[in-house]
C-alpha cells in the first residue's frame, strides 16, 4: 500500500474486504489514481474525509451540493482517458481501463454505503466498452514450439499450465509438497493395483472465487515435474518461483523465440482460455467449470467427484494437449472424432431449442428466424436458412441446423470465455 492509503482507515477496510490479493492489489492501484485525481481538481485527499464529506453533502437540499461525488465520477472517467497519463505507457487510458478504475471508486463508496447515483449514460456500460485487447489464442502446435525452446524450468511450467488452467495467482501459490504428495499417492496406487502409474489428481481452493478447483497432470508432465523436483531445490515452499509477471513474461519469450504468430496479447491467462477452448463442446459445463474453479451446486459436486467425471474429461481431451505427442494413442483419429461428437453436441442443443418453439409445422420458418436473431446471425446468413415458400421443395433442416449450432457454439464460447475473465484488462 501507497503511504496515504496506509493511515487511510476507511481505505483500508475496503481493501482488505477484497476476495483476493490480485483484486486488493488492483484497488490500491486504482484508488491511487483516483487521490492523484482530487489532487489535480482540489479535492479532499483521504477517503476517511470523503465519506464524512459525503455524510454532510447527502443532507443538502442543493443537488449540485448533494451529488457532487456522483457527478465528479463522470468526470473523473473522462479526465483517464484524456489527461491521465499511464506509469508503463505514458498515455492515457483505454475506455476498458478507465472505466475498471472508475468502477474501483464507485465500488469504495458503496462498500461503505454510500452508492453513487450516476446519471443515465454519464458512463458506459462494462457491455458497452471498447475491448482495447484481445488475448492471443494458443492451439497445441505453437505450444509445442515454445517447449522446444525452453529449458527445464520453463518447459515444466508450459506443461503444468496447459493442464491446470489456473489463474496466475493460484498458478505461483501452487504448493510443492502438495505436487510431491500427488505424485507419491499415485505411484503407491498404481504399485497396490498392479498397474502402470496414470494421470494425477488433487483439488485446490481458488484463491479469487474461494472455489474447489479439480486438478489433473498427464504422465508427460509427471516426468517433467520429476525432473524439475530433483534440479531445483524447495525455498519458500512453493513449486515454482515466480511471480504472476514472470508467468506473463516467460510466455512472451518462448513465443518470440519460437517465432509463432501472435494474434493479440499474450498473458497467463491465455494458458486458461486454451483450456477452456478446447473442453467447449467436448465436456459438459459443470463438469469444466469444477475443473478451472468456478462455482458449482455441492450436489453436483458429489456426483462428479463420485462419478470420477473431471478425469474423464481429462483423459479424453488428454491426447489433444501432448506437447511431444506421447500421450495417448491415434491423436489425429481421436481429434477428428471429438470434433464430431462436438458438432453433434451442438446440433442436439439447437434441436432442443427449436423444439421448445415448434408446434405447427408452418410455425418453422419463424421459429428458425428467432433462434437466429437471438445468436446474432448476419443478416446475409439469416437469408441463406430461410424456407422459400415460393417453391415446392423440402427444405433441409440439417443444414439449417448446422448453421445455427456453428453460431451457438461461438456464442456459448464467447459466453463461457467472458464468465473466465477472458475481458479482464489492464493497462
Amino acid at each position: 500500500m501507497t503511504d496515504t492509503v496506509k493511515t487511510d482507515k476507511a481505505v483500508i477496510e475496503w481493501i482488505t474486504s477484497a476476495k483476493s490479493k490480485q483484486t486488493a492489489t488492483e484497488y490500491n492501484n486504482r484508488w491511487t489514481i483516483w487521490l492523484q485525481y482530487c489532487k489535480a481538481k482540489g479535492m479532499l485527499l483521504s477517503g476517511t474525509e470523503q465519506l464524512e464529506d459525503m455524510k454532510k453533502r447527502r443532507q443538502s437540499d442543493d443537488n449540485t451540493q448533494k451529488y457532487f461525488y456522483d457527478n465528479e465520477v463522470p468526470n473523473f472517467f473522462r479526465w483517464l482517458k484524456t489527461e491521465f497519463k499511464g506509469t508503463k505507457t505514458k498515455k492515457p487510458l483505454s475506455e476498458n481501463s478507465a472505466l475498471a478504475v472508475t468502477t474501483a471508486v464507485r465500488s469504495f463508496f458503496a462498500y461503505h454505503r454510500y452508492a453513487l447515483d450516476i446519471k443515465k449514460d454519464a458512463l458506459p456500460s462494462s457491455e458497452k466498452a471498447t475491448q482495447t485487447y484481445v488475448d492471443h489464442q494458443f492451439d497445441i502446435y505453437q505450444l509445442r514450439a515454445m517447449f522446444q525452446q525452453g529449458d527445464l524450468k520453463e518447459r515444466t511450467i508450459l506443461a503444468c499450465g496447459k493442464e491446470l488452467w489456473l489463474r496466475a495467482g493460484d498458478f505461483v501459490g501452487l504448493s510443492r509438497d502438495l505436487i510431491e504428495l500427488a505424485i507419491k499417492r499415485e505411484q503407491e496406487l498404481a504399485e497396490n493395483e498392479h498397474r502402470d502409474t496414470d494421470t494425477v489428481e488433487f483439488e485446490l481452493m481458488t484463491e479469487k472465487e474461494k472455489e474447489p478447483c479439480s486438478c489433473h497432470l498427464s504422465k508427460e508432465t509427471i516426468e517433467l515435474l520429476k525432473d524439475y523436483l530433483k534440479t531445483y531445490p524447495s525455498t519458500n515452499g512453493h513449486l515454482f518461483q515466480f511471480t504472476e509477471e514472470a508467468l506473463t513474461d516467460l510466455l512472451r519469450r518462448l513465443a518470440d523465440k519460437s517465432k509463432i504468430t501472435v494474434n493479440g496479447r499474450i498473458r497467463w491467462h491465455c494458458m486458461r482460455k486454451f483450456g477452456i477452448t478446447l473442453m467447449h463442446g467436448k465436456v459438459t459445463e459443470p463438469v469444466m467449470k469444477y475443473m478451472v474453479g468456478k462455482h458449482i451446486s455441492m450436489d453436483l459436486r458429489t456426483y462428479i467427484q463420485n462419478s470420477r467425471e473431471t478425469f474423464k474429461a481429462f483423459k479424453l481431451i488428454e491426447p489433444l494437449i501432448s506437447l511431444t505427442k506421447s500421450n495417448g494413442n491415434g491423436s489425429g483419429q481421436m481429434a477428428k472424432q471429438l470434433e464430431e461428437l462436438k458438432k453433434a453436441t451442438f446440433k442436439q442443443m439447437i434441436l432442443l431449442k427449436l423444439i421448445e418453439k415448434l408446434t405447427p409445422k408452418q410455425e418453422m420458418q419463424k421459429a428458425i428466424e428467432e433462434i437466429a436473431n437471438e445468436l446474432g446471425l448476419k443478416e446475409e446468413k439469416v437469408k441463406a436458412i430461410h424456407y422459400d415458400t415460393g417453391k415446392e421443395v423440402v427444405p433441409d433442416l440439417e443444414t439449417q441446423i448446422g448453421v445455427l449450432a456453428e453460431a451457438f457454439e461461438k456464442k456459448d464460447l464467447e459466453r463461457i470465455l467472458k464468465e473466465n475473465g477472458n475481458n479482464n484488462h489492464n493497462e
